[in-house]
């Protein structure tokens, strides 16, 4: 085998990898070289999404005319100077290859004077080769151009975004600067986008950012536990965001990710957030260099921290001092940080759990041991069973003791026939009332069984939207006044990339400034809908980015269904509850939500007289 050295424009595009993954991964290096370079006035201007053209000045110390090659030249940096550095790291960037890595896959110019030079110097690659190298008169700071990003490598130029994405890309990142950096001033410009910030501290730079409403229902957080220091805005618990998106990480400076601290609030208003609601933060972490590290991956976005649990803990407890005074009763927020002691959580954060329902009362020690009982969800098979061989399932954990839980598949799939005329035919089936003003109560023989009526309202208007929307007999109501909301730049992309789609499915969502949209009607069958779940529901869909129209279609019917159905608030009258069971017999419909949820769960007779001991 031979080993052959690679020449440097080889090894300048493989560096290139690295560093430049998009438009906006140049811009991100670029800004950060200028506030590492003092800089407190940053323009960046850019075209066709940054793949045409991105332009950055900054008025920082600017870099003398005879090492400008240098800076150019891969592993050289004016950041560090020995081995020790990498450990106490207080720059933005620090690495060496940003410029010759940028060099190598796209035309670049720089200009720059220092405050000592009269003069300054404009240098020139293309395709990673120097061009030229001359002295020019300019401003202090330094201006760099990046112009027919991979042009010369149209292999990596195809699987950039088209250009309005890229462009969102980068005004994304330009917030996140923003709120990093709330006293420099930043000036932003594209063919579609003008921003501004006035650099005039933290507060401003939220209101530039997120606007007047967010300032209005965010509080204050100030903490000093040493050596730590947290301070920033958080959200009151009834302002809260449909995703993570709105959630601000700043540790020394650098915007970072970071699954520990986002858990650590998290564990703040768990008690208080709606299903797939996320708190709204903005928090500037300072802390000693050798406590954290940004060298984790390339793009310095990931940090691990050497006293993990000590800074979430420090983290939750800033927040909580900061949004307890707020609630109506703070004896509802336990004021002790959270016990982060076994380090877990952060990992899971955000995936989905499914909480069981627990004993409704406490039966525990006049029940004996030896007892168990069984629920079943009514499928087309359990109905036809009999109470001597019945399907289990865990809905409970308790009555009187845990029971064996079986697979999901074993309890819900099913092939027999079932017709839903033999539950609720009226000789048969008679109603006995409502629990907790949620579930509908009706016997047959010795079966008992329970009816979710807001599941099985949902099932019928989905099965009704779905079926109008094929027979293309889709009803749509205009709303006496329009629903407005905002979003975020990167949502707001999406959102109007799928305008089209939601007018398909009867809903009309349209612009209403470069950030706010409104819902201006929708379809007849989701009058009361509730909007602001629904708006929720609808961004996580666009941001899922389905593959397939029909399955976002579906998915979004299913989402105006479910936000259409108001649980434990209408309480329904006995016409209406006779009018619900004979629709559900009318239509045939399957006995599970458009979620998965069974619609109907069944007790035998024999189990209820088990739970008090009635036989054995």
């Amino acid at each position: 085998m031979k080993i052959n050295k690679l020449s440097s424009e080889i090894f300048n595009r493989i560096a290139a990898g690295e560093v430049v993954e998009s438009p906006s991964s140049i811009v991100k290096e670029l800004t950060e070289n200028a506030i590492d370079a003092g800089a407190t006035e940053i323009f960046v201007s850019i075209k066709g999404g940054g793949i045409d053209k991105i332009s950055i000045t900054d008025n920082g110390c600017g870099i003398d005319f005879d090492d400008m090659p240098t800076a150019f030249l891969p592993h050289a940096t004016s950041k560090i100077k020995c081995l020790d550095d990498l450990d106490t790291i207080s720059t933005l960037g620090f690495r060496g290859e940003a410029l010759p890595s940028i060099a190598a896959v796209a035309d670049v110019t720089m200009i720059s004077r220092t405050a000592e030079s009269e003069i300054g110097g404009k240098i020139v690659y293309k395709g990673g080769r120097l061009i030229s190298h001359d002295e020019c008169g300019t401003s202090l700071g330094t201006t760099v151009t990046v112009e027919n990003l991979f042009d010369h490598i149209p292999a990596r130029k195809k699987f950039l975004n088209k250009p309005s994405r890229e462009e969102t890309k980068i005004f994304t990142l330009i917030e996140h600067l923003v709120l990093a950096n709330p006293n420099v001033v930043f000036k932003f410009d594209s063919e579609t986008k003008h921003f501004s910030s006035p650099g005039e501290g933290l507060q401003s730079a939220v209101f530039a950012v997120y606007g007047d409403n967010v300032l209005k229902n965010t509080v204050k957080v100030q903490l000093t536990d040493t050596p730590i220091e947290i301070e920033g805005f958080t959200c009151l618990p009834t302002f809260t965001k449909p995703s993570r998106n709105y959630q601000n990480i700043i540790i020394n400076g650098r915007y970072v990710e970071s699954s520990d601290i986002q858990y650590a609030v998290y564990s703040v208003y768990s008690a208080y957030l709606m299903k797939r609601q996320y708190p709204l933060f903005i928090l500037h972490i300072t802390m000693p260099f050798d406590m954290v590290d940004v060298n984790v991956h390339p793009s310095k976005m990931q940090v691990k921290f050497a006293d993990t649990i000590k800074v979430k803990s420090v983290v939750a407890r800033a927040v909580k001092n900061a949004v307890s005074p707020k609630l109506t009763d703070p004896k509802k927020l336990d004021l002790e940080a959270p016990d982060f002691d076994k380090d877990s959580g952060s990992e899971e954060y955000g995936k989905s759990s499914h909480t069981l329902f627990k004993s409704f009362f406490n039966i525990e020690s006049a029940v004996s041991s030896q007892s168990q009982t069984s629920i079943s969800p009514v499928t087309n098979t359990t109905i036809q069973q009999s109470a001597q061989n019945p399907v289990e399932i865990g809905l409970m954990d308790e009555i009187p003791q845990p029971i064996k839980k079986p697979a999901y598949s074993d309890i819900y799939t099913s092939s027999a026939d079932f017709s839903q005329k033999q539950l609720f035919e009226p000789v048969e089936c008679t109603y006995i009332g409502k629990l907790f003003n949620t579930y509908l109560i009706l016997e047959r023989g010795e079966q008992c069984y329970f009816i979710d009526q807001h599941a099985a309202h949902e099932k019928l208007l989905y099965d009704e939207l779905l079926k109008r929307y094929e027979e293309k007999r889709l009803h749509t109501q205009p709303l006496m006044i329009p629903f407005v909301f905002d979003v975020s730049a990167a949502d707001a992309e999406l959102l109007s990339e799928n305008i089209e789609l939601l007018e398909d499915c009867g809903f009309g969502i349209s612009p209403f400034g470069e950030y706010t949209f409104t819902l201006s009607y929708l379809p007849y069958e989701c009058v009361g809908i509730d909007m602001q779940s629904f708006v929720s529901d609808m961004l996580l869909l666009v941001n899922s980015r389905e593959k397939s129209p029909m399955v976002l279609k579906e998915r979004l019917m299913q989402a105006a269904c479910k936000a259409a159905v108001k649980g434990e608030i209408d309480d329904l009258s006995k016409s209406e509850i006779d009018a619900l069971l004979s629709e559900m017999t009318a239509r045939n419909i399957t006995l599970f939500c458009p979620h998965g949820r069974p619609i109907v769960v069944s007790f035998s007779k024999k189990e209820i007289e088990k739970w008090f001991k009635r036989i054995v």
